[in-house]
């Protein structure tokens, strides 16, 4: 019943997020790989990661612990980085340097990989749906530019030596965020049915979770493992996991990735569980119990084949 209770609070608290695993489950993979960087290579990341125009809020009530617990700490916060600029004001309001805006995927800087200078949310680079029917519903395949196209982009220009410090500092931030989506399981989904012409991950069916209001099922699965904390906490949660399948781990390939997010979306986020329309569909603790598990071995696979995308791009 813990589990009901923490969603309970959880989705009470947030009506309509469009965040992927909140803030704890991204910091999570983050602390993961900050304990499994090469050891000759930290100082080179945690000189990218306080290059950053966001860094002093990373670091923000940490002055008096030593730098080796800041950088660690500001790592681990910069992997919310790509959520918390959805939140902030547009720079059509307001001129302030801290301003960001919304473009469409088929729009010419839906790709550009430009550094910080980049004032643009690119909220389609958080997920790859890849489409699937359980009932012979014709699909539309993923936009052309979404996550696993950028980490693909983002993770070239941190291995080139010729990119500048700015460019690997925005892309290695984002790369903090987006191996992490590619591991939440309805981030590598759409669903199209008779009834719903594509889901979008679960953004489309709704259900109920330990008697609050229904909510979106992807919210679910963005808040199985809890939503905002501190990096100390996430750093202690994140060492409670199991480890990674240590071959798993090796995967390198950002594809299979995803290909493993929408098998474990097909057999567990959806089941039995979720009909083919709308809903309100109810989640019984057992659902949710499972989904907790698969999250938190998505987080620790995550944590790991992160670290193995740094060491090998920054060596």
């Amino acid at each position: 019943m813990r589990i009901l209770a923490v969603l309970f609070f959880v989705l009470m608290g947030f009506a309509s997020p469009a965040y992927a695993w909140w803030d704890m489950g991204h910091m999570e993979v983050a602390a993961i790989a900050y304990g499994r960087l090469d050891d000759a290579l930290r100082p080179k990341v945690d000189a990218l990661i306080k290059q950053h125009p966001a860094y002093p809020l990373w670091i923000k009530g940490l002055e008096g612990l030593p730098d080796s617990d800041k950088a660690q700490a500001a790592f681990v916060h910069a992997a919310t980085w790509a959520d918390d600029i959805k939140g902030i004001l547009s720079c059509k309001v307001s001129h302030a340097p801290g301003c960001y805006d919304y473009d469409k995927v088929t729009d010419g800087t839906a790709a550009q990989n430009v550094g910080t200078s980049d004032h643009i949310v690119h909220d389609y680079w958080h997920y790859y749906d890849i489409p699937f029917s359980p009932d012979g519903e014709k699909t539309d395949p993923a936009p052309a530019v979404n996550a696993l196209t950028q980490i693909r982009l983002l993770k070239a220009a941190l291995s080139d030596h010729n990119s500048t410090d700015d460019l690997k500092c925005y892309d290695l931030v984002w790369l903090l965020h987006l191996v992490g989506d590619a591991h939440q399981p309805l981030h590598a989904v759409s669903r199209f049915t008779h009834q719903l012409k594509g889901d979008q991950g679960g953004n489309a069916e709704l259900v109920n979770v330990g008697g609050v209001q229904p909510s979106k099922l992807h919210f679910v699965w963005d808040g199985i493992l809890g939503d905002r904390g501190t990096a100390a906490a996430a750093i202690g949660a994140a060492s409670l996991l199991p480890a990674a399948d240590p071959t798993l781990a090796k995967i390198g390939d950002p594809e299979m990735w995803f290909k493993e997010s929408a098998a474990l979306a097909q057999q567990y986020a959806y089941g039995t569980a979720v009909g083919p329309d709308k809903g309100p569909y109810d989640l019984d603790a057992a659902y949710l119990s499972k989904a907790k598990s698969v999250a938190e071995s998505q987080v620790a696979l995550a944590g790991q084949r992160l670290a193995n995308l740094i060491n090998a791009a920054l060596k």
